[in-house]
């Protein structure tokens, strides 16, 4: 029975399918419910197995991936919408203060990461990034994002939780800001090579975050 409840994780990672293959698209016409569905279905899942105890902290993961999820909506349409790209990535920024007041509350930043992985994204962004960003609030926003990512990432190192929970949860995050550097890379640097690996890495990052809590108590 303990293995066979890893079964739930087969309904995000089918609807995680449907996005990337445009099955769900060419069946029904719809990509986001598709997209939104890994993201609340990982929180569903979390909420649902985890503990009476584990709760406690886990509702901050919880509500990432639900912030997460509306965040995405605001990235797919930005197209249409010039400021939906900044609205997203002001929300992707809330759903990092709660994968890392989780962290925080469950262990603490790994500081001999941090600082290599902060100092290397810092040059990245004013070599790599900031030619192409004109606009100033934007340019603040996106500087405030990457530096609560990398925060995040040393801060899911720095768990204090089982081994395979552990570093299941700091996949997760890295898988994340993997995700978000490719995109980083595509809007304001032009390189789109990389670009097939966005969502597949995205929601492999919720898939893995899921996994790694759903047996907490």
């Amino acid at each position: 029975m303990s293995k066979i409840k890893y079964l739930i994780l087969l309904i995000p990672i089918i609807s995680a399918m449907f996005v990337v293959t445009g099955w769900g698209y060419e069946l029904t016409g719809w990509r986001f419910p598709f997209r939104a569905g890994v993201s609340v279905s990982c929180a569903a899942i979390l909420w649902l197995m985890s503990g009476q105890e584990a709760r406690r902290t886990v509702w901050w993961v919880v509500a990432a991936l639900l912030v997460s999820s509306v965040a995405d909506w605001f990235m797919m349409n930005s197209g249409k919408v010039h400021a939906y790209f900044l609205y997203g990535v002001c929300l992707f920024f809330v759903a990092h203060v709660g994968f890392l007041v989780f962290c925080l509350k469950n262990g603490r930043i790994d500081r001999w990461l941090l600082l290599p992985v902060l100092t290397g994204y810092l040059a990245f962004f004013f070599v790599v990034l900031r030619p192409g960003i004109s606009e100033p609030v934007l340019l603040a926003v996106v500087l405030a994002y990457l530096i609560i990512s990398c925060f995040s990432l040393s801060a899911a190192a720095g768990l204090r939780l089982p081994a395979m929970a552990h570093w299941c949860f700091a996949a997760g995050i890295a898988l994340l800001v993997f995700s978000d550097t490719i995109i980083a890379l595509r809007v304001f640097a032009g390189y789109k090579a990389l670009g097939f690996l966005i969502l597949p890495t995205y929601f492999a990052s919720h898939l893995m975050v899921a996994l790694a809590l759903m047996n907490e108590k």
